[in-house]
This record gives structure tokens, sequence and C-alpha cells, in this order.
């Protein structure tokens, strides 16, 4: 299956797992943006993708329940992800990793696409275990997202070895201020799907089950479908928590999302969405930021795992300053510019500002990179103790 891991050094079984870690199994808990993670080296877990790694993800977070009460998942999908990191054997590329979301409350772990908050403290992780190495005050990581083939360059800063977690930096929704963490993203895309428009459109109908709502669907970083928030009749004003709280609307954005799902060649029945492809695509509602429409802001409400997410996806933060400054008549273009390559795009919690960086002229522009700065921090080391299955 797509992006999961294909085993490396070495790497054990199962079964293997709980008799060479007796006591339990390595793992550092990592925040990074908006998002918190476990992270697990690549050679701790079984060597062959399939429902046997699944399972061991499912029991570390906690999984499937609503609370997640006993494993390490914390009972949303901001955080309750998996980020599995190995020593890249490609030239010129320190480490691989893998992105796996793990579902709160259904026994499902998806391995397509990637995560951009997390994906910010891959290169932190990366220096502090040894599989990366900084000679001077800053030091730039080079990744490759095994999920989707992308290479990001995670630029930060260092102290003593280690990466720095103290600075200025804001992120809107993390409390205090950190240490920036630039990650740049070359190539991103169609890492997924193979195109920038997977569906060879760059806008389209697709059913909600009364009727047909206009979407844009894009591969930048992570599949993306774009919905006017209006057209769902949804005031982007409203707290999370009453969105969240409303089950009609969550039922029909996801029906909008399944039905995506079909136009994109991904299922062949909407209700198969949820099971099948639970994160492909992620669905993202916009609009303008209070009036600025046209000018250089646009406000988000987003979706992930069913749930109305309480900030705002970076790989989402990604694709839509792509789908912005790519010089097409996309959804978000209809709200917002991006004439210097900066985009400031307004989510429940506040404001994320992502770059990009573009070669050639409408309607032939080309998305070299896309860029966001966010902060980072490890939170434990430590062992995690699986429940037992025999």
């Amino acid at each position: 299956m797509l992006g999961r891991p294909t085993g490396r050094g070495s790497q054990v079984s199962a079964r293997d797992v709980g008799r060479r870690f007796p006591t339990g199994l390595p793992v550092v808990l990592m925040r990074g943006g908006t998002s918190k993670g476990v992270f697990v080296h690549a050679r701790d877990l079984p060597a062959e993708p399939g429902p046997a790694l699944d399972d061991l993800l499912l029991r570390l977070m906690g999984s499937p329940d609503p609370v997640q009460i006993d494993g390490l998942g914390g009972a949303r999908s901001s955080t309750s992800k998996v980020i599995v990191v190995a020593p890249s054997a490609e030239p010129g590329v320190d480490v691989d990793y893998w992105f796996a979301q793990v579902s709160v409350d259904s026994p499902a772990v998806s391995w397509s696409g990637n995560c951009g908050n997390l994906t910010t403290a891959v290169g932190p992780f990366a220096l502090d275990e040894g599989l990366a190495k900084a000679v001077g005050p800053t030091v730039t990581v080079r990744m490759r997202n095994r999920n989707t083939g992308v290479v990001v360059d995670s630029t930060f800063g260092v102290r003593a070895g280690r990466a720095e977690t103290a600075g200025d930096c804001v992120v809107a929704g993390v409390p205090g201020s950190g240490a920036p963490v630039t990650t740049r993203y070359l190539d991103p895309v169609g890492g997924t799907l193979g195109s920038m428009f997977p569906t060879g459109s760059t806008r389209e109908p697709v059913g909600d089950g009364a009727g047909a709502v206009e979407v844009s669907l894009l591969d930048v970083t992570h599949p993306y479908a774009f919905v006017r928030a209006a057209d769902v009749g949804v005031d982007m004003a409203t707290p999370v928590a009453e969105l969240d709280g409303d089950t009609h609307l969550r039922d029909r954005l996801e029906r909008i999302r399944g039905a995506s799902a079909v136009a994109l060649g991904l299922v062949a029945d909407p209700t198969d969405a949820a099971a099948r492809v639970p994160a492909l695509p992620r669905l993202i509602l916009v609009g303008p930021d209070d009036g600025r429409g046209g000018a250089t802001g646009i406000r988000t409400v987003a979706v992930s795992m069913g749930r109305i997410h309480h900030a705002l996806p970076m790989t989402g933060a990604l694709c839509l300053g792509a789908a912005v400054a790519c010089g097409a008549e996309t959804l978000p273009s209809e709200f917002a510019s991006c004439p210097d390559g900066m985009l400031d795009i307004r989510h429940p919690k506040g404001t994320t500002t992502v770059t990009v960086r573009t070669s050639g002229t409408p309607p032939h522009i080309a998305i070299e990179s896309v860029g966001v700065v966010r902060t980072a921090r490890r939170l434990l080391t430590g062992t995690a103790h699986l429940p037992r299955t025999d």
C-alpha cells in the first residue's frame, strides 16, 4: 500500500516486538505546529506493511476509543498521529519518514498523504536522534516523505548539538513561543495522485446527496477538496465546537468528500470513502477574510477524519497557497491572491502565512516549492507499553 514502511535494516516482525523490547516500545512524543504525535524509529517496527503493523499502531494510540484512554492518542485527529523515521539510503537525503493517521474511534490507520504540522518536527527529531548532523548554528535536514515521494528541506537552529526550542516565533493555536522551523516542500505537485488537478478540471460539481456543490480538487503536498463555505451554509465565524456538534453538517461534508473521492477515482461508491480513504481527500471550506477577499487574505474551516479541525492542517495551508498562486480559476482564487508569493490564511486559531515559489506565466505556471514556518518541541522520550493480545 502507498506510503507504508517498506522494511529497513534491523526491523523486526510484529510478534517479535514484545520479545525484543520486553518492557515496551521506545518512542518520542513530539509537538509539531498544532499537531502532536508519536515518533518511532523504523528499525523498531514490523518490517512488513499490513494488518499487523496497523494493529500495533492502534494499540499504541488506544484506538478505537473516543477518548483513547488506554493509549497515547489525544482523542482528536491532530493528536492521533504516528511518524516513522529511518536513515535514508538515497544520496543527498538525510532521512526518510512515513506518516500514519490513526483513527480515534474506528480501527483504521491511513498511510495516504502527509502531515504538514508533524513534518515540522521530523528534522529536529532526526538531529536529536543522531540521524542528521549539524556543523553550525543552523542546519538544513533534507527529508523524503515516503507517503508522497516529496522532498522537504527543514531548516532550524541548533544549540549544543541539539535542535533549538527557545525563540520568539509564535504559532497560532500553540501557547507561548518557540524556535522557528522552516519547512520547504520541493516540487510538491502530484505526490499522491500524479498531478495538480487529478481530474483535469480546476472546479467541478459533485453530489452531496441532495444536489450538487462545486469543488476544486488539487494534489499539492496532499490531495484536498476546496468548497465555498457559503455553498454549504457555513458561517466561518461560528465556533468550532458548534460546527462540530452539528451532525447534519458533518454528514453533508462527508458526503461531499465521498463524492470528491469518487471524482478522483479513489472509490466507486461515495459511502465507501469513510472506511477506505478517510484522509483522501481532506476537505477545506473557504471564503473571504472579513471582506478582504481579492486582496491577500482568505478564511478557512477544515475537516479532518470526519470532524471539524481545531486549526488548519499545514498540508492544507500549503495546498491552498498553490491553489491561489497557480494562475488557474480555482475556488480559493476567488477570495485571495498572492502576487508576492505569500498568502495569509485565517483559520479558527489565528492566521498562518505560507510561501509559494512559482515559475512560468499563466496558464503555464509551475509550483516549484511551498513553505511555512512553524515551531516544534520534544515533549517526552520513553517507553510505550502496549496491551497484550495473547
